[in-house]
């Protein structure tokens, strides 16, 4: 169906100019901009595909009808299309996203090809607009920890795992995971450590029973997350 547009929007320029080419100060008087393309980042946690609603802003003088197809690329390869037009869906598109095919990170909207006439089809705007916009498809994370006491020394091991779709499951995480210890009503952060297969420990003495939690940020293709609290 993208494709069809696309080939709609060329035959409706041919057909502009067999009415009448317009000269260059013409053209000048005609103006079409695609001014900010957005979207909402998304959070998997399975191999399903996902409707992504793309935005798109922009500003014109001088025009009746107009198209703009935007392309969806990752990694410089394409995904889908937005497209939008004056006749139907002229500020939001939907575009499927399939992370098990297209995989996580960021996702880039635009160029734009951009197609403009006014009402006599005598002036008109057939370009390319290099305004961009991005989201991000990140993978569900989690943390969880593991507290074991020997005399004063308190062992915290961490595990980490992160939704890949395209081995639909979890998998082992290597992030750079923060041991936190609660002080009064927060937490500080103790030692920061990377984990490798999934895992990192941290030794820590402590005589008096004491409160720890593990953390980590989220990055482009995955998000962050917080195990849950425990006293020891």
């Amino acid at each position: 169906m993208k494709l069809i547009r696309r080939a709609l929007i060329s035959a409706i320029a041919a057909i502009a100019l067999a009415v009448g080419p317009a000269v260059s100060a013409e053209a000048a008087s005609i103006s079409f901009d695609v001014t900010k393309l957005s979207a909402k980042s998304i959070v998997v946690s399975n191999s399903n595909c996902r409707n992504v609603d793309i935005n798109m802003s922009h500003k014109k003088s001088g025009v009746s009808d107009w198209y703009v197809d935007v392309d969806i690329t990752r990694q410089g390869g394409l995904v889908d299309y937005a497209f939008f037009q004056n006749g139907g869906n002229t500020k939001r598109d939907r575009v499927m996203v399939c992370p098990d095919w297209t995989g996580l990170g960021k996702y880039t909207m635009g160029p734009s090809e951009v197609w403009a006439n006014n009402s006599s089809y005598s002036k008109y705007v057939d370009r390319t607009d290099y305004t961009k916009g991005s989201f991000y498809v990140r993978g569900k994370a989690s943390a969880s920890l593991a507290t074991k006491r020997s005399g004063s020394t308190v062992t915290l091991t961490s595990k980490t795992k992160v939704y890949n779709p395209e081995q639909y499951g979890k998998v082992n995480y290597n992030p750079k995971v923060k041991f936190q210890v609660k002080s009064g009503s927060k937490w500080k952060t103790i030692k920061t450590v990377t984990a490798k297969k999934g895992k990192a420990t941290y030794k820590v003495k402590s005589k008096s029973k004491k409160t720890y939690r593990v953390t980590f940020s989220q990055v482009s293709w995955a998000t962050g997350a917080t195990s849950k609290s425990a006293k020891k």
